[in-house]
């Protein structure tokens, strides 16, 4: 089994990889149906993959969150955010940019050589399109998700310490300043208004601030006297999860009326957040059938490879498409050559620049010296 390091080791969750895993098989189940390659013979999977990325940002949001809580108000020491911003930024960037280059180079060697201009892989890359995407002002193809996400990233710290703060109040403090929250991006952004890919940050905000409150929730739970409750309350959270997540798919919706649009439900931000919320703390709370599903080897296993299975599998989508093969060998194509690419790419890039940021920084100086 290969892992992959998205949060602190002491705060790894297992099934939580699965559930990351699953998220980056939504997106490719998702652009496969949408060029009509199927992995199963008439299951239309077109539209859902909104769903998948907006579940990464929920699970991005819950992961980072936890360690920074057990921290408290330490996280504003330079030991611990340079520690933060390692992590972050050799999780992200080495990958990334060597993904940009691969559209700068491509597109340069496209145009000067075969003479087709506007043609790149994974997509057509000048240089200011090349540094726009860097300072993640653009996103092109499915790195719009990698700008929102990052963007994310400079707020979180101060978020968490706000939280610490009112936590020392009650719970219930949090809940109403996270409502809030929520209330008030509505207000300046709402979703039914961003743009179909929008790198923008805000329109997504309540996707991550109810991650944040994912996170604060669990160390509750973590930490409550009420644990059969809580464990007979997120057994039936996550089945109710799980189905409201399978009724919004267009495929299901369809069946009970006229067929709608693949984008008919992407802007529902804020209710796919809180179904997969149902599902995330059921597998992490109730031992059932949720968490063995979320916890198999195979899902596991994606979840490790899903950054760069992600990345890499629309340019094998794209290759398959131009070969013209026809049938349910298509899909298994794109599935195969994308993971290939996908484990190469995590061991050759991903696990070793990730090592960089792993190493814990040294406990905070108490003394007063």
């Amino acid at each position: 089994m290969i892992h992959r390091e998205i949060s602190d080791k002491k705060f790894h969750i297992n099934s939580l990889d699965g559930l990351r895993g699953f998220a980056a098989l939504i997106v490719v189940f998702s652009h496969t149906s949408n060029s009509g390659m199927f992995f199963i013979p008439f299951l239309d999977l077109r539209g859902i993959g909104k769903s998948g990325v907006f579940l990464f940002f929920l699970l991005s949001s819950f992961l980072l969150t936890l360690p920074l809580l057990h921290k408290g108000k330490d996280i504003l020491t330079i030991s611990a955010m340079s520690h933060y911003w390692q992590r972050r930024f050799f999780r992200i960037y080495p990958l990334y940019t060597l993904y940009l280059l691969l559209g700068l180079i491509s597109s340069f060697v496209i145009s000067r050589y075969l003479g087709m201009p506007d043609i790149g892989v994974p997509f057509f890359l000048d240089f200011p399109g090349f540094v726009n995407h860097f300072l993640l002002l653009e996103g092109k193809g499915v790195t719009w998700s990698i700008a929102v996400e990052f963007k994310f990233y400079f707020i979180l710290p101060l978020l968490v310490i706000i939280t610490v703060f009112i936590r020392s109040y009650g719970f219930l403090s949090v809940i109403l300043f996270f409502i809030v929250l929520i209330i008030c991006s509505q207000i300046i952004s709402p979703q039914h208004d961003s743009l179909t890919n929008d790198s923008r940050l805000l329109p997504y905000m309540p996707i991550f601030i109810i991650g944040v409150l994912l996170a604060v929730l669990q160390d509750y739970i973590h930490n409550s006297q009420s644990n059969e409750i809580v464990v007979k309350i997120c057994r039936h959270l996550g089945y109710i999860g799980l189905v409201g997540v399978v009724a919004m798919t267009p495929l299901v919706i369809s069946l009970f009326g006229n067929r709608v649009p693949n984008n008919y439900l992407h802007k529902e931000f804020i209710l796919y957040s809180i179904l997969w919320s149902f599902v995330l703390l059921s597998s992490i709370n109730y031992k059932g059938l949720i968490r063995k599903f979320f916890t198999l080897p195979i899902l596991r296993f994606y979840g490790a490879l899903s950054f760069s299975l992600y990345l890499f599998h629309p340019i094998f989508l794209n290759i398959i498409k131009r070969l013209e093969i026809n049938g349910y060998a298509s899909f298994w194509l794109v599935l195969l050559s994308s993971t290939i690419a996908a484990y190469f790419s995590f061991k050759i890039i991903e696990e070793p620049a990730s090592k960089y940021g792993a190493i814990d920084p040294p406990p905070p100086d108490r003394t007063g010296s």
